[in-house]
């Protein structure tokens, strides 16, 4: 493994040479996280699939569809400029239906809609925008299922390879460590740090991220308009592991963490 910057003597005489092991913390797996991010986006995706019978709905109306004299209590309105969402109650001799639907539209402002009806069977009802926005709204589904259905898979894929190095990681026992500086990208982002940056695993290149609140970020280091954060690796994995600046990540001593400390506050990187 190759770093793209030096570290200074100081650095690395601080850091502890005798055998190690490692510690995942929570900014490792983010399986919480990453359920979270999944049901999240399985319920959209099962939200998105159930307008598909509402289109169906309105397709059969549209086959034969006659104006009415309904009453319609509610509205289109235009949402974030690309949506627009209905909302109506239809009430028309004694039958009463609600229809709600979204689809993709640049309007922006409010949309007029006017009653219409199945002319077999007049309990059938819906508005004429339904109508008008059937396709539009057919492929809008779709894209909307697709696109939530696509973070559901990527979400798992990467909590299993997170897990993979997660165990990697883990399988090495008690080991002395090097360490090392590598290449990453800083994100803030609600109080949390993420340092994302690359490995090599099964000869597959991951990109892999540690997530940390303020009391426990990455050790970063800025260098000629470059970011990188410290790291520690098994020479027999070449796996790096991102270390916190509590050094909560490596089961050193406090002393160790206390040298290493203070080795990093003379060279300017806490």
């Amino acid at each position: 493994m190759q770093t793209s910057i030096t570290l200074s003597n100081k650095i690395l005489d601080a850091f502890p040479t005798r055998p190690l092991k490692l510690v995942p913390l929570r900014g490792d797996g983010g399986l919480f996280r990453t359920l979270f991010l999944v049901i999240f986006m399985l319920a959209m995706t099962v939200f998105s699939a159930y307008q598909i019978p509402n289109i169906l709905y309105d397709y059969k109306i549209s086959e034969n569809a006659v104006p009415v004299d309904a009453t319609v209590n509610g509205s289109c309105r235009s949402q974030l400029f690309v949506l627009t969402n209905c909302s109506v109650d239809l009430r028309y001799k004694g039958n009463e239906v609600s229809r709600n639907f979204t689809f993709l539209d640049l309007g922006t402002k409010d949309v007029l809609v006017e009653p219409v009806a199945d002319a077999n069977d007049l309990s059938k009802m819906t508005v004429d925008v339904a109508i008008d926005n059937i396709w539009l709204r057919l492929i809008s589904t779709i894209i909307f299922v697709g696109l939530f259905g696509f973070c559901v898979i990527f979400f798992i894929y990467r909590q299993i390879l997170t897990s993979k190095v997660r165990k990697a990681l883990l399988s090495v026992g008690t080991q002395p460590l090097k360490l090392i500086a590598i290449p990453a990208k800083m994100v803030v982002s609600n109080k949390q740090f993420i340092a994302t940056y690359h490995l090599n695993l099964e000869g597959k290149d991951i990109r892999i991220a540690y997530s940390g609140n303020k009391k426990a970020p990455p050790i970063v280091i800025e260098q000629n308009g470059n970011t990188y954060v410290l790291a520690v690796y098994s020479p027999q994995q070449n796996i790096p592991y991102a270390l916190d600046v509590p050094l909560e990540r490596i089961q050193a001593t406090p002393e160790e963490k206390q040298r290493f400390h203070d080795a990093l506050i003379e060279e300017g990187l806490l």
